[in-house]
């Protein structure tokens, strides 16, 4: 029991760590488009700028904004330690900050070390090292490395099933929890070493600003961890054009 609540307790102060770097990063940006937003972030990684890749996502709308009625009305289960808490305070808004501070960066890292190394890291599970593993995995996620990424295209995914009224009716339902007014989905391909990938996003419009909730497309079926997904520029306009 001893041990369950040390593990809490570190993971809990992480999260207060990372959460206020984000917060104090996360200023106003405008971005019009999706795609704006998308290749801020892209640039933020490629640049390994933690307050660049924060500043293109909406952690302030979403923890002020955030519904938590509507949260619940629509999933009919509340998880403490998953769901963000009710905007009714300051302290519940700067809680949800640090939480989706954290949960973005925890994306980005599952990405970096997905793109750059050869452990398999995108399942989550635990991988046991030894001394010579250890130090060339530490070589290996050299963030410099990230400078190589280039982005290639930013689409829609399934592009006739997001047009479907009852997915247009899905995405209005979470704008809804979000306070925000329209919610979408992208995926970027780009180039890496050599090598197609593609990172799924999920964004929120608020007035005339579109920003980040989320390093995932759940339409495009993208890594819930972050991953890039290796592919083939064929694989990709299949994947927007159907």
């Amino acid at each position: 029991m001893l041990k369950k609540w040390i593990v809490i307790s570190i993971i809990f102060l992480s999260l207060i760590t990372v959460g206020c770097y984000g917060i104090s990063a996360a200023h106003n940006v405008v971005f019009k488009t999706p795609e704006d937003a998308i290749n801020y972030y892209f640039e933020g990684l490629a640049q390994a700028d933690s307050n660049k890749i924060l500043r293109a996502c909406a952690i302030n709308e979403m923890s002020e904004k955030f519904r938590f009625d509507l949260y619940i009305e629509r999933l009919a289960v509340f998880m403490p330690l998953q769901s963000l808490s009710p905007a009714n305070s300051p302290l519940f808004i700067e809680t949800n900050k640090m939480q989706l501070s954290a949960q973005i960066l925890s994306r980005v890292k599952i990405f970096s070390y997905s793109l750059l190394s050869s452990e398999k890291v995108d399942e989550g599970n635990p991988i046991i090292l030894d001394t010579e593993r250890t130090n060339i995995f530490i070589k290996d996620v050299d963030p410099k490395r990230l400078s190589l990424i280039k982005v290639q295209k930013i689409d829609r995914p399934y592009k006739t099933v997001m047009d479907n009224p009852k997915n247009l009716e899905n995405e209005s339902k979470i704008a809804s929890i979000y306070g925000a007014d329209e919610s979408t989905e992208r995926v970027a391909l780009f180039l890496f070493e050599n090598n197609y990938y593609y990172l799924g996003f999920t964004l929120l419009r608020y007035g005339d600003n579109w920003k980040i909730s989320d390093q995932i497309s759940q339409l495009a079926g993208t890594n819930p961890l972050g991953a890039p997904q290796k592919t083939t520029v064929d694989e990709f306009e299949m994947l927007v054009n159907k």
